[in-house]
């Protein structure tokens, strides 16, 4: 999820007691939850990396025990997990839609493409021309990686990535190259390993191209 209600109020009633540290903590723990769209596994080390507080494990697992649930080997906030359940029911909904949109755009595409067979070139000439329309229109959706994803395929071609801190950094940025929406996220992990040939890049050097 790119998107999670914050409710201000709500939070800070059942926060106010918390350190520093602590707060941090627990909207580290969060975010973590929404943008994986998945429970806190109970893995003191794993988690303490995931948020970037290794040296925290104690203030982690105190933070879990007062607002998260252990079920089985994962910690679960129910609310968290309605949020996630209504998002994955209202995308479901949007791409039901947008295939019966686009169901209909195709039948009525084979309906005029059948009337060009048998009417005059510059029919058949417009038909075409509304064809490639709908094609280029059609290309296929960007789909953001997984942290686990890029870490993979940035071994694969012989580059050493943290995967989340990539997923993090064009989190940021709205998934966007310089201006433009990101097409291809493999491209950019090559970019990253050109720019930063004798180490893992950070977010701090990372140069964009």
């Amino acid at each position: 999820m790119n998107f999670y209600p914050f409710h201000i109020g709500d939070y800070k009633s059942h926060t106010d007691h918390l350190t520093p540290k602590e707060d941090i903590c627990y909207r580290r723990l969060l975010d973590h939850y929404y943008l994986h769209e998945s429970p806190i596994i109970n893995d003191m080390p794993a988690v303490a990396r995931h948020i970037k507080m290794r040296d925290s494990e104690e203030v982690i697992k105190s933070v879990l025990m007062e607002f998260f649930q252990l079920r089985g080997e994962y910690w679960h906030s129910n609310r968290a997990d309605k949020e996630i359940a209504a998002y994955a029911s209202k995308s479901e909904k949007a791409r039901k839609s947008a295939g019966s949109r686009w169901g209909n755009a195709n039948a009525l595409r084979t309906h005029c493409e059948g009337i060009a067979t048998v009417e005059c070139d510059g029919i058949a000439t417009n038909t075409i021309t509304n064809t490639n329309i709908v094609k280029a229109t059609t290309r296929k959706k960007f789909v953001r990686p997984k942290a686990q994803e890029v870490t993979d395929y940035a071994r694969s071609i012989g580059f050493e990535l943290d995967g989340e801190q990539f997923v993090a950094y064009y989190q940021t940025r709205g998934w966007k190259v310089g201006k433009d929406l990101m097409v291809d996220w493999q491209s950019a992990v090559v970019t990253w390993k050109k720019n930063n040939k004798d180490s893992t890049p950070t977010i701090d050097f990372v140069k964009e191209v």
